[in-house]
């Protein structure tokens, strides 16, 4: 099973070579360090997405499915069903 987080990875790791964008490039316009966006972009280490999809002019709500949507909105619900007065 793909989770969400390498699908968005992928494509942003996409948009970043059609867009000819070094990792250098778009680690400087992140603020981030290379090499960590280096491990960001082959699954080591994660990353605030939204500072990527700026970078890379990629609207964020590309990456929101109506799964994830349902999925959270199901844990609000039972996480606020759960609380105690």
């Amino acid at each position: 099973m793909v989770k969400e987080t390498d699908m968005i990875v992928s494509a942003i790791e996409e948009a970043r070579r059609l867009q000819g964008v070094s990792i250098a490039e778009l680690s400087r316009r992140i603020g981030v360090d290379r090499k960590r966006l280096w491990r960001v972009l082959n699954g080591q280490r994660e990353i605030r997405i939204l500072a990527l999809c700026i970078a890379l002019r990629i609207d964020p709500r590309t990456f929101v499915s109506g799964k994830m949507i349902c999925d959270i909105a199901d844990s609000s619900i039972s996480k606020r069903g759960s609380r105690t007065p």
